[in-house]
């Protein structure tokens, strides 16, 4: 620093020079690698664990979570069941909930990974819905179905149900509340018989029936998961390891019964700017749901990437041929969920058959009405942070009808029929007030940039003022020199020539 200033400096120019060159230099090093001060600055939020924002989000969803429930009501029950005719459905909806979920009975582990329980809870609001939790639907008896599809093959099980069925004149579909269809659950005759379940079966609550039965405000639905934290190695972050202890599902066999993809809609940060698909791990389906990119969209102002359920998610392998594993040995567009979590006649597709087959529209006279808009599921994604904006899953759930020989009671000759039960609609939106936080973050590296430049043009003006005025300082000291020689040598002169006489 010395060599830059002339000895007459001050202390106090010389400070401000130090502080000036030491803006440059910051400034400098600022504009090489605001890249790399970002992604680290990234990163270290991004991780879960706790003390991040990221933990904090994820153990608790921030923002609202709304799923909306749809149902078909069975308009022409009666003839369906006693002359085959086809199906007359008419849409109920939507009945709306506010999701909350909490991750419980953490562990972490030394490999930087988490173990963890999904626990949530929902709450109905009646402003976002048609109607009550009161109101009825004609819906199918899935106790009466599943009970023969378990019995299906054994003659001593089917006749035994048959003769129950009749006693008690049991229905293929009943008149039931949307609360009951849901979350409270209703009491069943058939339900009585489940101690002929297996082990397996005998571990979900099985008292009363509901879609959504002793799930409000419980753990076990979504079971034992463990992913990766970031902490070890940040690209892996939010990747599944396991579900229930084990790295495949007995759903499927193959690749299809391999457990991967993201457990929770986590992404390493970057990873999806050029990224063509990404996987989701579904506990509802016992499988991946694969996401590919369809192009960019703006959200609040920010520049986001949008990715949608892939076509071919559910194709019978016909078109994608990874799908023939699934063994779905259906005309495309139906995912069979039979063997996953409790055994029943599931079977999994868009809502109204979307993108499906034209074979299970042409099942019903009216009532299927498939829409793009009202029945995609896609992503918003901001592709730096890999922060989810936006994100909509649309699911439909159906029951396989199907005749039972040995049944001699409803089902000895009924059409096969994919019967859609309920369909749902969950959503999360990033509100405009917390998009502001997300640009600002974003808009870091352009704002060390900006600082970085104004920093070395600032420190340069003061390096250079500094510089001027020791430099002016010293012509000066220069000019007051030469005035005094020229002084000392005019008197010295005058003193010479009075001498002389």
């Amino acid at each position: 620093m010395k060599c830059l200033l002339p000895p007459s400096v001050t202390p106090k120019q010389a400070a401000i020079f130090a502080t000036a060159f030491m803006q440059v230099i910051f400034g400098i090093v600022t504009l090489l690698c605001n890249k790399t001060i970002f992604n680290s600055l990234l990163k270290s939020q991004l991780v879960v664990k706790e003390g991040t924002k990221t933990f904090e989000a994820w153990q608790e969803t921030p923002i609202p979570v709304y799923t909306k429930f749809y149902f078909f009501n069975m308009l022409n029950a009666d003839d369906f069941q006693n002359n085959h005719g086809k199906p007359i459905l008419e849409e109920r909806g939507p009945y709306t909930f506010r999701e909350v979920e909490h991750k419980v009975n953490l562990v972490w582990h030394d490999d930087g990974t988490v173990s963890y329980h999904r626990k949530k809870f929902w709450y109905f609001e009646p402003s976002m819905s048609v109607g009550s939790l009161h109101d009825t639907v004609v819906t199918l008896n899935l106790p009466m179905v599943g009970a023969v599809d378990y019995a299906r093959g054994s003659f001593m099980m089917e006749f035994g149900l048959s003769d129950m069925f009749s006693t008690i004149e049991a229905t293929l579909f009943i008149n039931k509340t949307i609360g009951e269809l849901l979350f409270d659950g209703y009491d069943d005759p058939v339900l009585e018989i489940g101690s002929s379940f297996d082990e397996e079966e005998k571990k979900l609550p099985m008292e009363k029936f509901g879609w959504f039965y002793k799930r409000n405000g419980t753990t076990w639905a979504d079971g034992l998961l463990r992913m990766h934290t970031g902490q070890d190695n940040i690209d892996k972050l939010g990747e599944i390891v396991s579900w229930n202890k084990s790295n495949r599902t007995e759903a499927f066999g193959g690749k299809c019964g391999e457990i991967k993809g993201s457990s929770d809609g986590l992404f390493a940060p970057g990873l999806l700017k050029h990224a063509a698909s990404f996987d989701i791990w579904s506990t509802d389906t016992c499988r991946k749901l694969t996401f590919t990119r369809e192009g960019k969209k703006t959200k609040h102002g920010i520049d986001v990437e949008k990715f949608k359920l892939a076509d071919t998610v559910f194709d019978n392998g016909t078109v994608c041929e990874d799908n023939l594993c699934y063994e779905n040995n259906l005309p495309t567009g139906v995912q069979n969920v039979s063997q996953c979590k409790m055994k029943s006649p599931a079977f999994l597709s868009r809502p109204h058959f979307y993108l499906a087959d034209n074979y299970y529209k042409d099942q019903f006279q009216i009532g299927i009405h498939p829409h793009p808009e009202n029945h995609e599921s896609f992503f918003l994604i901001e592709p730096h942070t890999s922060i989810p904006l936006q994100v909509q899953m649309a699911l439909q759930l159906n029951v396989l009808i199907e005749k039972s020989e040995g049944m001699e009671y409803v089902f000895k000759d009924l059409p096969s029929v994919f019967f859609p039960v309920l369909w749902f609609e969950s959503s999360a939106d990033l509100p405009e007030s917390m998009a502001g936080a997300l640009l600002a973050l974003i808009n870091i590296p352009t704002i060390m940039i900006i600082a970085s430049i104004v920093g070395i043009l600032a420190g340069l003006v003061g390096m250079a003022a500094v510089y001027r005025c020791v430099s002016r300082s010293k012509s000066n000291m220069v000019e007051k020199e030469m005035d005094t020689t020229t002084k000392l040598d005019q008197k010295t002169g005058m003193i010479s020539y009075f001498t002389k006489f």
